[in-house]
């Protein structure tokens, strides 16, 4: 959690053990553009306030000051957790919640998805080919098969990481 503080909001210099010089977090670097806060359902409770505070009135302080800053950076935040079931579970403050979801976006697992999968395959195979300077390897109607079966549990991250194992093993193969 320190280090997360120290991450979204700066710290002072001697703030900590290897603080030696003053830096500014996320927030003060974002000014008034966007920061974007990803895994946000893995954010401690005891800043969660903190957070809710800068969301609510733009202040916030670098760890070590006492001084208040202020930041008006849009956030915009994601995770995969189910971020109701944190609340009821104590996990996530609800008024934190309500300040973030203003507007969400629902993203369905990738194994909801279907031909996306195909899609998918698609566009890396091609990406990383290109980038290896090599041709693309290609799926048989077997292969074909299993990849549309398969539930991708790790979804797009994980789907990307297999095809840049196939196309380092497999480059221009069927």
């Amino acid at each position: 959690p320190n280090l997360m503080e120290a991450t979204l909001f700066g710290y002072a210099k001697g703030a900590f053990t290897g603080a030696n010089a003053a830096r500014a977090g996320y927030f003060e670097d974002a000014k008034d553009g966007t920061l974007f806060l990803d895994e946000i359902g893995e954010l401690p409770l005891e800043l969660q306030s903190k957070l809710l505070r800068v969301l609510e009135n733009g202040e916030f302080q670098r760890v070590g000051e006492t001084q208040s800053r202020t930041s008006t950076a849009r956030v915009v935040a994601a995770t995969n957790r189910d971020l109701r079931a944190e609340i009821k579970s104590g996990r996530f403050r609800v008024d934190l919640y309500h300040r973030l979801s203003v507007f969400t976006v629902q993203v369905p697992a990738l194994r909801e998805l279907g031909e996306d999968k195909r899609l998918l395959l698609s566009h890396f195979a091609n990406l990383y080919a290109l980038q290896g300077d090599v041709r693309p390897f290609c799926l048989d109607d077997a292969a074909e098969t299993l990849w549309t079966a398969y539930a991708f549990p790790g979804n797009v991250r994980e789907l990307r990481n297999i095809v840049i194992r196939l196309t380092t093993k497999y480059a221009g193969k069927t």
